[in-house]
């Protein structure tokens, strides 16, 4: 079954680069998520919309790690930024604090707010 990313998670897809990016290709349809927002899946991650923080990314150690603190209608919120590039790994921020990954340790650090 094919699937498409519409609107403004279509959007964000396209302008990621779409099925080439790393995300690949969406694996679901856009879904309900907490508070009003939205999501779609991929083969390599996952975007969030809200209408107070916009449209993000989410992926690999990052993703499991805000999975884990209860995603989107947890204690960290929704995301907003993309993932980005620090020395020595990733960072990505949310409503109320941020996620990094250590390249070195293969480990995320959870900050909340």
């Amino acid at each position: 079954m094919a699937f498409e990313a519409k609107g403004t998670i279509g959007d964000h897809y396209n302008e990621a680069g779409g099925a080439s990016s790393p995300l690949g290709e969406p694996t679901s349809d856009e879904q309900d998520a907490p508070n009003g927002g939205k999501y779609q899946e991929f083969t390599g991650g996952v975007i969030y919309f809200s209408l107070p923080t916009g449209t993000y990314t989410v992926y690999g150690a990052i993703r499991g790690a805000w999975e884990a603190e209860g995603g989107a209608g947890g204690r960290l919120g929704y995301p907003t930024s993309d993932e980005q590039d620090i020395e020595g790994g990733k960072i990505s921020h949310f409503e109320h604090g941020s996620i990094s990954y250590s390249i070195a340790d293969d480990k995320t650090t959870v900050n909340a707010n």
